[in-house]
């Protein structure tokens, strides 16, 4: 929290946007199932992108995968991107459907991505 208040203060915090995102829950595990009192929370990372260049097409909340963070970030630095999709990520600033969306959940995408790919293994693997 001090080095973000310290960026608000400087003279170029204006033009500055700050990304912080999780990438693995908290280890502590033993103390959080004992403060979680109720059987329905669950867990989730922590992201947060503070003074972006850019402005949510809608603020209702989102089902993404960290592949959505890539074009999400440059978004946030005033990036244009065309079609809001790069690799396997959707711009979460606009109103493109993320692969999670697509596929309903992060199980389903995950599913549909350990499938055996013969273009992959093809063109990008190099397998005979």
């Amino acid at each position: 929290a001090s080095f973000i208040e310290w960026v608000q203060e400087q003279p170029y915090a204006n033009n500055t946007a700050i990304v912080l995102t999780g990438d693995h829950l908290g280890m502590q595990t033993s103390y959080y199932n004992a403060k979680i009192t109720e059987p329905s929370y669950s867990r989730t990372l922590y992201n947060v992108i503070i003074n972006p260049a850019i402005r949510p097409v809608s603020t209702s909340s989102r089902l993404f995968s960290s592949f959505d963070m890539y074009p999400t970030t440059l978004a946030a630095l005033g990036v244009q991107i065309e079609g809001d999709r790069l690799a396997l990520g959707t711009n979460l600033f606009s109103d493109q459907p993320t692969l999670v969306e697509q596929y309903g959940n992060l199980e389903n995408l995950n599913t549909e991505l350990s499938k055996r790919s013969n273009f992959y293994e093809k063109n990008i693997f190099l397998a005979k």
